[in-house]
């Protein structure tokens, strides 16, 4: 008897753009990016006190199931911020945090592709890419 097994596609896969800075302003950048966040956070008075990060985030994601997977997914997100790249350049600029991100869960074996266009359109942002991968003990 022979048996094998194979892992496919990372599942429940999500992509972001990031912007983080300590003195991020949620408003300011909803401005700047002429985009509502999907979510956002500044650091309240508890949390300096208790000595945790000082760190505001900003952040506009896709985590729809698409069919076209993780390429669709950045398809969508660069259709909103590809048009507000003078605005992202200007907030690195300023001393904002700015990076793409790819999560999803993920087995051994398990891959995922991006297409050319999606990699060549990444890549004009000028912003890093980060790739994190949740796993289990299955």
């Amino acid at each position: 008897m022979q048996w094998d097994h194979a892992e496919g596609d990372w599942v429940e896969t999500g992509v972001q753009l990031v912007i983080r800075k300590a003195d991020l302003d949620p408003v300011l950048l909803s401005e700047t990016m002429q985009v509502s966040p999907t979510s956002s956070s500044v650091p309240d008075a508890d949390t300096r006190r208790a000595g945790l990060p000082q760190e505001g985030v900003w952040s506009l994601a896709v985590h729809k199931r698409l069919p076209g997977g993780v390429n669709e997914q950045f398809q969508q997100l660069l259709e909103q911020i590809e048009p507000r790249s003078s605005g992202i350049d200007h907030l690195i600029a300023q001393g904002y945090e700015v990076s793409l991100s790819i999560t999803g869960f993920v087995g051994n074996g398990s891959t995922f592709s991006l297409a050319p266009d999606v990699v060549s359109r990444l890549a004009a942002l000028n912003v890093p890419l980060i790739v994190s991968p949740s796993t289990s003990d299955r």
